[in-house]
């Protein structure tokens, strides 16, 4: 596996932690580096809210070191999540130990609660923070490495009792609510940086073009739209990406 160590890391892994203990229980059969689920479950405003998170990071990798512009085995030694950020207020999060802390090799989990009210209905991207230790080898002499990134992998919809989102797996685009009204919301997961998107109505006639940007909402005005299906397009480097929606 030709990967740099934080793109391992950024990728593969991703938990909450405020120092307390959730009741969920690590997945004894998760033996490769995966997170599960690939998406979270709707939040709907005024019930409560559960969702767990599942993850395993292996110990044993091979990465490429740019100081030396080489390929190491390296070692993961420890994991830690130190924060997140973006969940909407009154919702925690807790891992299965009081540290958020996992070994190479092992597995984690993670729950996070909350009631969201009426006046919090939308998109919330979570930024998640990561501290890694790993040591790679060469010949005998290890070489220790600290590491810290984030993980913007996930993000919580919260939905009104008469809205329903069209919800995406992993990278793909996330509109709400769908149906839309006045105004639809646009959040693409794990945006490298800035992206361009365009609607177009049924007849293929396009009604608006703009801009998103990294690890933010953006809000699309539908005021001048007529009842009816519409396309939006979203274009990322060399990637297009199309979803429908409809205006009520």
């Amino acid at each position: 596996m030709n990967k740099s160590l934080l793109s391992i890391l950024v990728i593969c892994v991703i938990s909450f932690s405020n120092k307390l203990f959730a009741q969920c229980t690590p997945d004894p059969n998760l033996k490769s580096t995966a997170t599960l689920p690939a998406a979270l479950d709707t939040a709907y405003a005024g019930k409560p809210y559960t969702q767990e998170i599942k993850f395993f990071i292996t110990r044993d990798t091979n990465v490429f070191v740019p100081q030396l512009g080489t390929n190491l085995n390296a070692r993961i030694d420890t994991l830690w999540i130190t924060g997140v950020q973006g969940m909407p207020d009154g919702f925690t999060y807790a891992c299965h130990n009081a540290d958020c802390k996992i070994l190479g090799g092992t597995a984690g989990c993670a729950r996070l609660t909350g009631t969201p009210t009426q006046a919090q209905v939308g998109i919330y991207p979570l930024l998640v923070l990561i501290k890694v230790r790993a040591t790679a080898f060469l010949g005998p002499a290890p070489i220790s490495q600290n590491a810290n990134d984030t993980n913007a992998r996930y993000s919580i919809v919260v939905s009104g009792l008469n809205s329903k989102p069209e919800l995406s797996m992993s990278g793909e685009p996330i509109l709400f609510p769908n149906p839309a009204k006045e105004e639809l919301q646009v959040y693409v997961p794990e945006l490298a940086g800035e992206a361009s998107f365009e609607i177009q109505n049924i007849q293929g006639k396009t009604m608006q073009i703009g801009s998103l940007q990294k690890q933010e909402v953006t809000h699309v005005s539908l005021l001048d739209y007529e009842p009816g299906v519409y396309f939006i397009h979203i274009l990322k480097g060399n990637e297009k990406l199309s979803k429908k929606f409809l205006v009520q």
